[in-house]
This record gives C-alpha cells, structure tokens and sequence, in this order.
C-alpha cells in the first residue's frame, strides 16, 4: 500500500500544476472558448460589466464599461489561437467578441479591437470590428488580447505574440473616464489596474 501514495501523491500534484495555467472563472472552473461569460470588475463595489457605446456618434462601435453596480454588460466569448483545446491558460493571446447582435454599426463584427490612438485624449480605445482566428501578419495584431493573473483574480492586456515580425506597444486595459463616460482604453503597466473576473452568462 505504502509504495502506491508516492504515484497518486504525484499524480494530484501533476493536475494541480496543470490547472495553475488555466482562466477560472467566478465558480473556480476554467474558462472555455465553448461559453459565454460576462466579464465583471474584481472589486465588485467599482461600476459594473462592459457593453457597446458609440464615441462622437460615429462607428464602429466602443468598449465601455457600465457605471451601474451589479449591471453585468453584455457576455464575450473567447477564440484561442490553436483550436486543440478549449481551455483558456492566462498570458496567452485570445481574440474576445461581444455575444450580441448590434441594431447600429451592424456592418462590424462585435470582436474587440485595439484602435489608433486618439488625437484628443491620446489614448488608444479598445474599439469592435475585429476578426476571430487571423494571426500572423501586422494587421491583425491588434485583434488579439491576453488575460494576465492579477493578486487573486485577473486583469486584462494587450502584448500579443502571434505576430513575430511585429513590436507591439504592450501595456493594460483600463478605464478612461471622459465626461462621466468609462472607455476601456490601453494603459502603461506602470498605470493603475483594473482587476476582473469571468462569470458564466
């Protein structure tokens, strides 16, 4: 009996360290690309989940994030770059798209997208109008997210790796808070920290 603990012994640790890797979402499961999850805030008294806003009245359409507590925004789902498994690990690139169907801007794709910096406010606002699965090549480098671990949840960036010829300006999602309105826009890593998790819709 003695000689059978050390193989399960280190059996339990092996799965232990595998699943390590991977997202969990808000009921310690790991995130799939096969579901639909709301991406809420780690301090469950800041605003609330993300949805869709138009910025200068023009598309395609914004990430914003709901100033209402408890409202959980519209739920994403993932797209990893090889479709082997459908687990989600931390650090490595996904493309996120909004689950939803859009009544404006309908002519782009509700995948979330790294826009040009803005002129104004010299940020670059996550936008939608994305591709899923495109990697490899300059123009859809900015397609392509990670989440990062962050304390005891998450945290959201972009530092994509899918393009190898390509130096991408990395830093964190955060809110840009203009004129009472909360866009998830593109942070240093030295700038403050929006901390999320994931909550099956």
């Amino acid at each position: 009996m003695k000689f059978l603990l050390f193989p399960i012994f280190l059996s339990i640790i092996t799965i232990s360290a595998a699943q390590n890797f991977y997202v969990l979402d808000t009921d310690g499961e790991p995130i799939t690309t096969d579901r639909q999850y709301y991406i809420v805030p780690g301090n469950t008294d800041v605003a609330g989940g993300f949805t869709l806003a138009g910025r200068n009245g023009s598309c395609p359409l914004n990430i914003a994030q709901s100033s209402q507590l408890g409202d959980s925004g519209i739920p994403v789902t993932f797209t990893r770059v090889s479709q082997d498994t459908v687990t989600i690990n931390y650090d490595e690139d996904v493309n996120i798209a909004f689950s939803t169907s859009m009544a404006t801007c309908e002519q782009f794709s509700t995948v979330w997208r790294l826009a040009e910096a803005d002129e104004v406010f010299n940020r670059a606002y996550v936008s939608t109008g994305g591709y899923t699965g495109v990697s490899g090549n300059q123009e859809s480098l900015n397609f392509w997210f990670r989440i990062e671990r962050h304390m005891e949840v998450y945290r959201l960036a972009f530092c994509p790796t899918v393009c190898h010829d390509c130096n991408p300006t990395c830093g964190l999602l955060n809110v840009d808070i203009v004129e009472e309105q909360r866009w998830l826009s593109l942070f240093r890593y030295d700038e403050s920290v929006l901390p999320v998790q994931f909550r099956k819709a």
